[in-house]
């Protein structure tokens, strides 16, 4: 029988390249005769590169550049050189995991650091950059990766000002002289599966500022700074970002950029499969494994696992769905390609417990999955 095991990370435990090893491992040992082909996913977010590393002949590349307070840190990319494309996780320089809970503040976070991986990149000779914008710690709108790049932004008073989200608001006037020379002819594409406009109720900072540190107050100063910007952005590039879908996704870094260096947005989930050659492994499967640490309402709403469910019922694949935490059973129930659907723990447990044991759960997961896929081969 031919496996394709194609999850998500478990967050906070395992990557998915550790929830393809043990649930092989288990599937192997009670089903010896199984063709196991492991293919670790990611959504756009943290892991997103060593997902799509063994793709291609890529190299890893690393760099000094700075932390989302400007602190100095290493940071890797991954650099195509047949294509001449450099493949970015913002999380690397600008994630909100490089932060302890307490220095969580998106007022004063800046993207800085991730422009600085761009500008290397371009250095050595990338002509197309891909951005993946998940899991940031900042609500800069890509001021922070604009002035990396040799962009300029001032205040009324002609005061040049420090590219962090408390000056969004502050923001009169761009210098993008030097900025242009420097992006000239290089393709920019953002990689999200967020919908959110740049600025307003359902915008950055009012969904996802919280989480980033920001208070009631703090998120107001910055959904107002946002809005700021946007009429900056229209009037010096001709193009609105509170218009384009998905502007929002990185603390409007999408909108940012979308204006100022012509990025074009692009599903991360889409992305993702697509560069796996997900399609070509389906036709060559018998079942499709897949999950995440937590299936919930939101892993249906366009996400990776939808997505992948979607092409795995084109290609009349069924499908079982492993994961941490598995809630809206009824909505699992209608999925009419779900073989079956469990979390891997066997009895209550806290959640320090389960994290700590989550490559033990996953193995004893495989070594049932071995004994149902033999019965079924």
């Amino acid at each position: 029988m031919n496996i394709l095991i194609a999850p998500d990370k478990f967050k906070d435990s395992c990557s998915a390249a550790e929830v393809c090893e043990y649930l092989s491992r288990g599937i192997l040992t009670t089903f010896p005769n199984a063709n196991c082909n492991l293919i670790p996913l990611a959504d756009g977010g943290e892991g997103t590169l060593e997902s799509i590393y063994s793709v291609f002949d890529a190299q890893w590349k690393e760099i000094i550049t700075t932390d989302p307070l400007n602190r100095e840190i290493t940071a890797k990319y991954l650099y195509i050189p047949s294509k001449t494309m450099a493949i970015i996780e913002m999380a690397r320089a600008s994630g909100i995991e490089l932060l302890k809970s307490n220095e969580r503040n998106c007022m004063i976070t800046s993207s800085f650091g991730t422009g600085l991986l761009i500008k290397n990149a371009i250095e050595i000779g990338a002509k197309e950059i891909i951005l993946t914008v998940g899991g940031t710690a900042t609500n800069d709108a890509g001021m922070g990766i604009a002035t990396a790049l040799g962009f300029d932004f001032y205040d009324k008073n002609n005061k040049k000002l420090a590219p962090i989200g408390q000056n969004l608001i502050k923001i009169d006037r761009i210098d993008g002289v030097e900025g242009e020379k420097n992006i000239k002819d290089i393709k920019f594409t953002i990689a999200t599966d967020v919908e959110n406009p740049f600025f307003g109720n359902n915008g950055a900072a009012k969904v996802y500022a919280k989480q980033k540190g920001a208070n009631q107050d703090e998120i107001e100063f910055l959904d107002n700074g946002l809005e700021n910007f946007a009429k900056i952005l229209n009037k010096n590039t001709g193009k609105n970002p509170q218009n384009i879908i998905g502007s929002g996704a990185g603390g409007g870094v999408s909108g940012g950029l979308a204006c100022l260096f012509d990025a074009q947005i692009v599903s991360a989930a889409e992305w993702i499969l697509e560069i796996n050659q997900i399609k070509d492994a389906l036709k060559n499967s018998q079942i499709l494994i897949t999950g995440e640490g937590k299936v919930d309402s939101q892993s249906w709403q366009g996400k990776l696992i939808s997505r992948l469910l979607k092409l795995a019922k084109e290609a009349n694949v069924a499908v079982i769905v492993i994961c941490g935490t598995l809630e809206d059973i009824d909505v699992v129930a209608q999925q009419d390609n779900i073989l079956y659907a469990t979390s891997i723990l066997p009895k209550p447990m806290t959640l320090e417990e389960a994290l700590k044991n989550t490559t033990n759960l996953l193995f004893s997961e495989g070594l049932l999955l071995g004994k149902l896929l033999k019965g079924l081969k």
